[in-house]
């Protein structure tokens, strides 16, 4: 069983591979469709964490995709050859009362669908299809005490407490392995020093509910930061569990950050539609919304936007330190890119 945790994380770090063909279409300046979407359906949630980068749009924005809207860019997803869909955040994407009706259009149009959430309304019929339909969910925990949860993402409603969000976990988990599907079922949990001192008490957690796996990343831009000796300590926890605990539950993720050093060009493998309808480049736009957007994909056609020059000009003008911010994976991605194609020739015409 050791074996199948080294499996599974290769092949998370290297599925750009896969988009070789769409990179190669990128660098020769012609544009691929996207393969993944990431859509926020709401500037909403019922839980308020103390490290939420979405803070200000929440109270800003408050809402949530109108119903047309949301039936429409489904149907303009689609069109636009999208083969995925991650429901996110944002707010938290379970909050809109329509999210059925988007999950069953994706599975109509045979689209893969995926969701991070807090968990606080995975039961009755939004579970089922979620079980039925969806690749992967992945529920935000961010602790393993109701204590320490509680503390870091203050819940404001009582569906939205540590042992509500512990039940519906163990309910889905019991409703796919009944029905057999392949739906992953996972935690995540954002790092910081309020909960770091639980890694491997959340790494026990995970392995209680019945989680295929747990991801862990780190919280940045607040004052809880962990600092570079406590990512350093955290981040040998983290291979402990992944060899302690081998076989039970598949560990990844950690708190080491990787800059970039030259300009991110991959962003048309993906699109992010807000709940206002804003698109942007990627979803760590927050700080560099007027540069990062391509125009609103319910005032003017998404077809058009995704196409136009104005796309090409905003790619250009990414500026590598503003994507230093926040941890990114294309950091990851472009530099297997580069090498591949940019530096190297990696000789994919041969078998």
């Amino acid at each position: 069983m050791a074996k199948e945790q080294t499996d599974v994380f290769d092949f998370l770090q290297n599925r750009i591979l896969t988009h070789y063909p769409a990179a190669v279409k990128i660098r020769n300046r012609e544009m691929p469709s996207p393969r993944t979407a990431i859509v926020y359906p709401t500037y909403i949630c019922n839980q308020d964490c103390t490290w939420c980068e979405y803070r200000a749009e929440n109270s800003e924005h408050h809402s949530i995709m109108k119903t047309e809207d949301f039936a429409k860019l489904m149907g303009d997803l689609g069109d636009l050859g999208v083969r995925g869909v991650e429901f996110c955040g944002g707010g938290e994407p379970t909050l809109h009362p329509h999210l059925p009706e988007a999950i069953r259009e994706l599975a109509r149009r045979n689209i893969s669908v995926g969701i991070l959430t807090n968990g606080t309304k995975l039961y009755g019929e939004l579970a089922e299809l979620l079980v039925d339909h969806a690749s992967y969910v992945r529920i935000g925990f961010d602790g393993a005490t109701e204590e320490t949860v509680h503390k870091v993402k203050r819940p404001r409603s009582p569906e939205a407490r540590f042992d509500a969000v512990c039940r519906n976990f163990k309910n889905m988990v019991a409703l796919r392995n009944e029905r057999g599907t392949k739906c992953r079922i996972s935690v995540k949990v954002v790092l910081d020093q309020e909960n770091v001192h639980e890694t491997e008490a959340c790494v026990q957690l995970a392995i209680e509910l019945g989680a295929d796996s747990i991801q862990f990343k780190a919280a940045r831009l607040v004052e809880t930061e962990l600092t570079p000796e406590q990512g350093l300590e955290v981040d040998e926890v983290i291979r402990h569990c992944q060899r302690e605990y081998a076989g039970r539950v598949v560990v990844i993720g950690g708190t080491e950050k990787i800059d970039a050093v030259h300009q991110c060009w991959l962003t048309p493998l993906q699109l992010v539609v807000d709940a206002i309808g804003d698109v942007f480049l990627c979803c760590y736009y927050r700080h560099r919304k007027d540069k990062h957007t391509i125009g609103n994909c319910f005032e003017s056609s998404l077809h058009d936007m995704w196409y136009s020059e104005e796309h090409w000009d905003k790619i250009g003008g990414i500026e590598p330190k503003e994507c230093n911010n926040l941890d990114c994976r294309f950091v990851k991605y472009n530099n297997i890119m580069d090498e591949l194609i940019v530096d190297n020739d990696a000789q994919f015409e041969f078998i």
